[in-house]
């Protein structure tokens, strides 16, 4: 996936995501690379060790939701709302 696109998924510019990336980098979970069809590109692409780290993290929503005392849909209605501002926010900032 490219980079740019996964700043835009993850609403973080540049100077914020790739620290980010080069932390993952250096501990083998990603690799980055020049697209080969376009240099402009950067490409990052998970290892081994990143799918790894996914079994441990796809808990973590639940975990949280269960420290948060919302009902559910009391979080599916502030899901809705916050999604609606960040869309709000998305197309007022281009």
């Amino acid at each position: 996936m490219s980079v740019k696109d996964i700043g835009e998924i993850l609403c973080l510019d540049s100077g914020t995501l790739t620290p980010l990336l080069k932390k993952l980098e250096e501990k083998g979970y990603i690799v980055r690379r020049r697209d080969d069809n376009d240099e402009r590109i950067l490409v990052a692409s998970v290892m081994e060790e990143g799918l790894a780290l996914r079994d441990k993290a796809v808990n973590i929503p639940r975990e949280i939701a269960s420290c948060i005392p919302l009902q559910a849909k009391d979080a599916n209605e502030l899901a809705r709302i916050l999604n609606g501002l960040k869309k709000n926010l998305s197309a007022n900032s281009e």
